[in-house]
Order: structure tokens, then sequence, then C-alpha cells
């Protein structure tokens, strides 16, 4: 049996007109990719706190030049940080700090995943709200037109289309936006944290390469 409220919802979806389907097709897309973001953050977060000093010991250990030591740590931890380390220490040789910078972008992108379709829905929500508002009073004429004054209750269907269709669209454009600039700061921080760590970790291995390199040769 529903409840009042969930027969008041289909109650108003209806009179919303046919475009209150593309606005709950956004919400439910606009939903879906931000509880998506909130778990990958959330994890990140997590990994990246939780295994900080795994990453400390791996910095040191490059940093003396033990790269097998810092690898195995790095494979061990299951946090993104650590993983870009150990793809720099494994392919230092191609290129260490462009293994670093190749692997930081991609996990930045990773974090960003689905941004651009969580834009396009506060973007696309209230333009589908205005639509449904232009055929809302479309219709109000059409039957304002074919009744003349006999019947000027039955324009108040158009107009409550038109009503719905934009509330519908600003509550889904502005429930999408609060996350939206939420990940985006999150984002923002994330990538000023891996800067740094990436910037540490190039100025341990490059130190260790300089040790390598003022080291005197053994004699034979």
């Amino acid at each position: 049996m529903m409840t009042p409220v969930v027969t008041n919802a289909l109650r108003l979806f209806e009179l919303g007109g046919p475009v209150m389907w593309p606005i709950l097709v956004s919400s439910i897309l606009g939903f879906t990719i931000a509880c998506e973001r909130f778990i990958a953050f959330a994890k990140y977060n997590f990994a990246n706190y939780f295994f900080r000093s795994k990453q400390r010991q791996i910095i040191a250990l490059t940093r003396e030049g033990k790269y097998a030591e810092a690898l195995a740590i790095a494979r061990s931890a299951e946090s993104a940080i650590c993983r870009i380390f150990a793809e720099a220490i494994e392919h230092r040789e191609a290129g260490f700090t462009e293994t670093l910078q190749a692997t930081s972008q991609q996990t930045i992108d990773r974090l960003s995943r689905g941004f651009s379709i969580l834009d396009t829905v506060i973007t696309v929500a209230p333009m589908l709200g205005i639509l449904g508002t232009v055929t809302g009073i479309i219709n109000t004429f059409n039957v304002l037109s074919a009744t003349a004054i006999d019947n000027p209750m039955g324009a108040t269907a158009g107009i409550a289309e038109a009503l719905i269709t934009t509330a519908a669209g600003l509550i889904v454009a502005i429930g999408c936006l609060f996350p939206f600039n939420f990940f985006l700061a999150q984002l923002k921080r994330r990538t000023h944290e891996l800067e740094q760590s990436a910037h540490q970790m190039e100025i341990a291995y490059n130190a260790s390469q300089n040790k390598k390199i003022a080291s005197p040769p053994v004699a034979l």
C-alpha cells in the first residue's frame, strides 16, 4: 500500500507531463554519480591516511638508494600514492620523473571520473524544467483556444505542468550542485597533496643518485 507521500509524488509526476521523464533520468544519473564519487573519495582519503607512515618509509628508503626495499613496501600498501611510488621506482631506468608525473595524472583522472556527467546534469536539468514550462504554457493556450471562456479551469493543467517541471528541474540541479562543488574542492586538495608527495619522492630519488655519483670507486 502506497503512503500519502508516494501518492502525492506520483500525482505531481503525472501532472508534470512527459518532460518529467528526462528530469527523472537526470536525477537518477546525478544521484548515482554523486554516491559513487563520494565512496571513491572516501576510500582514497582513508587509504592515504592509513598508509601515510608507509609513504614516509618509501621516501626514506629511496633517499638511501634502497630501491628494492622501497618497492616491496610500496607494492604491499593499498594506497594510490604508494602505487605511484611503486611505478616510479620500478620504471626508474626509463624515466623516474616522467613515470611519476604520468601515474600521478592517471590518479587525478580517475578521481575526476564522472565530473563531466554531473556537470551536464546540473546544466541540463533546469533547461528541461524550462522546456516543461514552455510545453505547459502551450497546452494552456491550446485549451483556452479550444474552450474559449466556457471552461477556464481547463487551463490549470497546463499551468501545473509548467510550474512542476520548473521546480523539478531546479531541485535536481541544486541537489547535484552541492556534491559537485564538494568533489571539486576534494579534487583540488588531493591534487595538491599528490604534487607535494611526488615532489618529495623526486627529491629523495635525486639525492640517492647524487650519492651514487659522489661515492668514490671501490679499489680493486
